[in-house]
């Protein structure tokens, strides 16, 4: 019997926690993850619109009144609805300006920027165009700077008159990443989980917040 039990003891095998997995662990424990940072100190501001559709074009009109500045902005608009140009009257002429991104094959960070505008002179009849083009260097979107969202909320249906306008500035964080190395005699083994007997190491990574700032806050309504 005694032999038997020998046996059994030499044949059951151990099985050690390897050593990646330890290190997994620490990092996991030593990991702080982004929190929310959110500012509301919006601009407000009530607009009011009206549009108008002479000779089948878009005309906008309105005016705009800042909470802070407490004065009134006229703002216009006239717009073309077959190729979504922009219409305007400069002393007796009429003039449509348009502008079209082109993009340049390969090179996926450059683009055309193509303009094009005529005239007609309303007293003589007198028109002309003209055709530009230029070439130009998309920026790409900085998430570390933030960017821009623009969102307009709809307040008594999807085709209702009154809507809410938000205009915030959103920012992600950097990660960082930190090994320290340690030894028993100096730091005790009080830094991650290997720092016992012969010194180790520890992982730490941790991320800012991520900032939303809301900017405005505008109440449009659009008849």
């Amino acid at each position: 019997n005694n032999n038997n039990n020998n046996n059994n003891n030499n044949n059951t095998m151990k099985w050690e926690t390897p050593m990646w997995w330890h290190r997994a662990r620490e990092f996991m424990e030593n990991f702080r993850g982004p929190r929310l940072s959110c500012r509301v100190e919006p601009q407000l501001s009530l607009k009011m619109r009206k549009t108008f559709r002479p000779l089948g074009t878009i005309l906008r009109v309105g005016a705009d009144f800042n909470n802070r500045l407490g004065v009134w902005q006229f703002q216009s608009s006239w717009e073309d609805p077959i190729i979504g140009g922009k219409l305007t009257l400069a002393g007796r002429e009429l003039q449509l300006s348009k502008s079209w991104a082109i993009g340049m094959g390969p090179m996926e960070d450059m683009v055309t920027r193509l303009r094009f505008r005529a005239a007609v002179d309303l007293s003589t009849l007198r028109a002309y165009a003209r055709v530009g083009f230029r070439t130009e260097r998309l920026s790409p979107i900085n998430v570390v700077e933030g960017f821009t969202l623009f969102k307009k909320i709809p307040l008594d249906g999807p085709d209702g008159k009154v809507k809410l306008e938000v205009k915030a500035n959103v920012a992600f964080p950097e990660p960082e990443f930190e090994y320290r190395t340690f030894s028993s005699a100096g730091d005790g083994g009080t830094l991650g989980k290997g720092g016992g007997g012969g010194g180790g190491g520890g992982h730490w990574m941790s991320m800012g917040d991520i900032q939303i700032n809301v900017d405005e806050l505008n109440l449009l309504l659009d008849y």
